[in-house]
């Protein structure tokens, strides 16, 4: 999509005027990562977009500068090396709105082969796209508590998300790749798992959103894709998905 943004003089003939145009695109990851490294010219700091962010390409030449159109950086101006922007810049269709529903099934312990425990995992089945995963929503563990309010830094006991529906929200940040990097490694995991670092964020305000749907073996309330093989399809749908103008969200989840 191209759209006029400013009208400039650009020669000396009176009342001459040069329409400005600029283009929409989405960006893309280089890699099997999930994330885009740019450079951010307020500050000439690098940051890291996930996939399908709108942004107004304006000047192309050795580099190529960018107006990032949602999310963390929104109205940034940001650039990469052209060969780069060629690849990572492109047009693109976003879907409407994802939808997710989590069916809890009930409690099974399970012993996780890349991780080597076993847990007390609640057990569901998520539908997606035409698709569905085994997931966990809840391992009944003890976690350190990060997120800001009630027990901020304290020990606490997980437990899963009351039924409802919810936002997911777009990606914002990396993971620690600590705490999934295994499953591609290790014995039992999936060698083919990608974008494992990016997590979407679930919309709950009595956890400062710090439950997510991720991939992995051990959820502390999150709706984790226990099938290491059915991630990378969650991933795409989730990621091509936008259901509201500002690019805030991705979709929703029911659980059930």
């Amino acid at each position: 999509m191209n759209q006029v943004i400013a009208r400039a003089r650009t020669n000396t003939a009176a009342n001459s005027v040069h329409q400005a145009v600029v283009t929409t695109k989405y960006t893309k990851s280089p890699d099997m990562s999930g994330w885009l490294k740019v450079q951010l010219e307020s500050s000439g700091q690098m940051a890291f977009l996930p996939e399908f962010v709108k942004v107004s390409v304006i000047k192309e030449g050795s580099r190529t500068h960018f107006i990032i159109l949602e999310g963390e950086y929104k109205r940034e101006t940001a650039s990469l090396k052209s060969e780069n922007a060629a690849k990572c810049l492109v047009a693109a269709t976003r879907g409407s709105g994802a939808k997710l529903v989590a069916k809890m099934k009930g409690r099974e312990r399970l012993y996780s082969k890349p991780r080597n425990d076993t847990h007390n995992q609640l057990v569901g089945t998520l539908s997606f796209n035409g698709q569905t995963s085994m997931i966990s929503l809840d391992s009944d563990v003890k976690f350190w508590e990060t997120a800001p309010g009630p027990g901020f830094h304290t020990w606490k006991q997980s437990k899963p998300l009351p039924k409802g529906t919810y936002k997911i929200l777009a990606p914002q940040h990396a993971h620690n790749p600590d705490s999934t990097e295994f499953y591609v490694t290790y014995p039992g995991g999936n060698p083919d798992l990608k974008y494992h670092t990016v997590w979407f964020p679930i919309e709950y305000a009595a956890t400062a959103n710090s439950n997510f749907v991720h991939v992995g073996n051990l959820s502390e309330g999150c709706v984790t894709i226990y099938d290491l093989t059915k991630w990378n399809d969650v991933y795409r749908y989730l990621i091509s998905n936008r259901s509201d103008k500002e690019g805030k969200y991705v979709g929703i989840v029911t659980i059930e």
